[in-house]
């Protein structure tokens, strides 16, 4: 053994044959049907997600009056800025549906059952963040689908009993789509991505292609 592979072998203790031993599992049989094998799909688009997301925070402004602008400028001018958006969206949507498709499986196979309680648990969990990090990355685009996806999933929360009103003002962060609704952003980074537009002329924040007024904020349709 070289002198270099000694340091190695001192610092990570671990021989060929374990490695041998934890790579060489047989694999089941049914885990050769690609059904079974949904769930790292999300684990990969994941890692899109993060990779684009990241690159796009380089010039994504998440404030009221700036970032319908630092948006267009990522889709119009920024080099390949069109293409890492697009990228960053449809790994967003394949990421949801491959999830909910693996859930499906799992369900429909019985997967969940006795010892598996748990893992059924947690992945609900993931589904729910997953679905909740979907919605702010798309309720971040002060546009019309922004302004009225919000409200309706805003609405739709506060039908919940007992903590429907709390979690419609957090998700809001008021009673209304309003110019403080960025803060969803904190809950799109916690989640994983992120993304936001919105543009400030004079009186209040646009939402896309010509001005209307919704609930006081002028927004673009």
């Amino acid at each position: 053994m070289s002198a270099i592979g000694k340091w190695l072998q001192e610092r990570i203790p671990i021989s060929g044959v374990q490695l041998q031993e934890l790579t060489n599992e047989p694999v089941p049989n049914h885990l050769k049907r690609w059904w079974f094998a949904l769930g790292g799909t999300p684990a990969y688009l994941f890692v899109v997600q993060i990779i684009t997301g990241i690159l796009l925070a380089f010039y994504y402004q998440p404030a009221a009056s700036t970032a319908f602008e630092s948006v267009r400028y990522i889709s119009e001018e920024a080099t390949f800025g069109w293409y890492l958006r697009s990228l960053h969206k449809w790994a967003a949507t394949l990421m949801i549906a491959s999830v909910i498709l693996h859930q499906m499986r799992v369900y429909f196979t019985s997967a969940y059952r006795q010892p598996r309680e748990l893992n059924w648990v947690i992945g609900m969990a993931l589904l729910m963040c997953t679905l909740l990090t979907g919605f702010t990355g798309y309720s971040l685009v002060f546009e019309q689908l922004s302004y009225w996806g919000a409200t309706v999933a805003a609405n739709i929360s506060d039908a919940v009993p007992v903590i429907g009103r709390f979690s419609k003002q957090m998700l809001l962060a008021g009673d209304s789509y309003n110019e403080r609704t960025n803060i969803v952003s904190l809950l799109h980074f916690t989640c994983r991505r992120l993304a936001h537009d919105n543009h400030h002329s004079g009186g209040g924040p646009y939402c896309v292609h010509s001005h209307a007024r919704c609930d006081g904020i002028e927004v673009r349709r």
